[in-house]
């Protein structure tokens, strides 16, 4: 299942504009991961609300939803499960051995 990111975005929904939701789009690229983008507005509190937050960003693995600042340093400072790490450097760079 692809991890999805909540992004705030303006009128141009492919140019997200906050520092906090480019801080997390450049963890998971550090880590080798992608994540699929979702455009969302100030006014769209409800696409949210679920995940028990106001705020983006918003970050959707699976069924597990991080929304914590403090859980997101956490999480980024952890190491990827093995298998997760070979897939995306293989999807990379076929010849990476994993």
């Amino acid at each position: 299942m692809a991890i999805k990111l909540f992004e705030l975005v303006g009128t141009d929904e492919a140019r997200p504009f906050s520092p906090y939701c480019w801080r997390t789009r450049m963890a998971l690229a550090h880590k080798g991961l992608s994540a699929q983008s979702i455009p969302w507005r100030f006014t769209e509190k409800d696409a949210i609300a679920p995940h028990n937050s106001e705020k983006v960003p918003v970050l959707i693995d699976g069924e597990t939803a991080i929304v914590d600042s403090w859980r997101s340093r956490i999480i980024w400072k952890t190491p990827i499960p093995t298998g997760r790490r070979c897939s995306a450097a293989k999807a990379a760079a076929p010849s990476a051995g994993c």
